[in-house]
């Protein structure tokens, strides 16, 4: 597996499986054309390297992990499990810097009820980006649809939905990344 070339621009907030009974995973709509690659899948996180601030999250703020995260199987359906990591990783076809706004959609959280959560980042040229949520805390453990948004510029690149299941749903993807490395 390729390791990704440079520290993640976006957050942990940042799934599914192709396990056996699990779709293919598509993003939903139009793909713009200035995407060169697109994957979606399920990422165990390296530990934390520091924080960012994302006042329009429920926490305030987002990790950046000390290295890039692992994607350790592909598809849109992840298990909601502490430490556990879903999202998309993309690769843009632009010659130039490109500043990012990501914004997931989820289930209500408590306490607030939060459903979006934004933040923005920024992409090299030729360098990948991985956008993903990883489950620190339980409040985060919302089973249902999830969606991920990345625009460049106004415009919308991609959107992809995920579904979170319970673990005994999903029991072979329960127990990839190891104990929760982020924990907030």
């Amino acid at each position: 597996m390729t390791r990704l070339a440079h520290i993640l621009a976006g957050p942990v907030l940042v799934a599914g499986l192709c396990l056996s009974g699990a779709s293919a995973a598509q993003p939903l709509g139009a793909v713009s054309p200035r995407v060169s690659e697109l994957e979606l899948g399920l990422f165990c996180a390296p530990p934390e390297g520091g924080r960012r601030p994302a006042p329009d999250t429920m926490s305030g703020w987002v990790h950046v992990p000390d290295e890039p995260v692992e994607m350790v199987a592909r598809g849109t359906v992840a298990p909601a499990v502490l430490g556990m990591g879903f999202g998309v990783r993309f690769r843009l076809a632009d010659d130039a810097v490109a500043e990012t706004r990501y914004t997931v959609t989820h289930p209500p959280m408590l306490p607030t009820g939060i459903t979006e959560q934004h933040w923005s980042g920024s992409i090299a040229p030729g360098l990948t980006d991985t956008v993903f949520f990883q489950f620190d805390i339980p409040e985060e453990l919302q089973t249902g649809d999830w969606t991920f948004s990345v625009e460049v510029d106004g415009e919308v690149l991609f959107t992809t939905m995920f579904t979170v299941v319970p673990p005994a749903d999903l029991p072979g993807a329960a127990h990839l990344c190891a104990a929760p490395s982020l924990l907030s």
